[in-house]
């Protein structure tokens, strides 16, 4: 059954019904690809709650240090001053950390958009860069910039200075880490990643490539699970 869509599509109510009413938004999307407002949101929110986290992390990243200095035989011998620069340094640098969302929300959406498209070929769907495009941007107001603003509601409940370590802040938030308390770096920062809010992001991707493009359930699923597991290979990848 056709679904009568207005041509000017109203970008904040996609934006929204992308939370609350997924395939109205998806069959928007469809018809006119609507994307500057869920980007703007996104960014914004995402932003805000990196921001309010940033005290967590600062004060963490000292014990931090301190674990990485009893396995990293480089970081044991250096002096006491130098070992103080590199954290005073680093915890400049994480204080400025809200200024990376601005850039890595349009540099997510464009990988799960890229991801998106090579599956629609895939699966021989129907739908274009724009669409998924626009599909990625308002996907990532559930999957990021909520899953950031709960997080930094968890943070300031908790105080910043209940934190010894950035594990730990990680293993504080909603995530598959938590079933694996005090494992490695590289484990948490992996698991962190799988929060209810990245799984939601699943869904929405399966939910926008079968809507948008007519995409085989198969193919949907592997771009979604694919889009999940990047970020989090990254995430372990950078981890020590």
């Amino acid at each position: 059954m056709a679904v009568d869509v207005p041509q000017q599509a109203n970008g904040l109510k996609v934006a929204i019904d992308t939370i609350v009413a997924p395939k109205a938004a998806f069959e928007a999307i469809r018809v006119v690809p609507t994307w500057a407002w869920a980007l703007l949101i996104a960014i914004v929110v995402g932003a805000i709650g990196t921001y309010l986290m940033t005290p967590a992390f600062v004060h963490a990243y000292p014990g931090t240090f301190a674990q990485q200095a009893q396995s990293d035989p480089r970081i044991a011998s250096m002096t006491p001053e130098q070992q103080q620069a590199i954290v005073a340094f680093t915890q400049k640098t994480l204080a400025f950390g809200w200024i990376f969302v601005v850039f890595g929300v349009p540099f997510g959406a464009l990988v799960a958009t890229v991801l998106m498209l090579i599956f629609d070929k895939i699966g021989h769907g129907e739908g274009s860069f724009l669409k998924y495009w626009a599909a990625s941007c308002n996907i990532a107001i559930p999957s990021f910039a909520l899953g950031s603003a709960v997080a930094a509601i968890i943070v300031l409940v908790r105080g910043a200075d209940s934190f010894p370590t950035l594990q730990s802040v990680q293993e504080a938030v909603p995530s598959l880490a938590m079933v694996a308390p005090g494992a490695g770096a590289k484990t948490t920062a992996f698991l962190a990643t799988i929060t209810p809010f990245t799984l939601w992001g699943v869904g929405l991707n399966v939910a926008a490539m079968r809507i948008i493009g007519r995409v085989q359930a198969v193919p949907a699923w592997l771009a979604a699970l694919v889009i999940l597991i990047v970020p989090a290979l990254f995430a372990m990848a950078g981890a020590k």
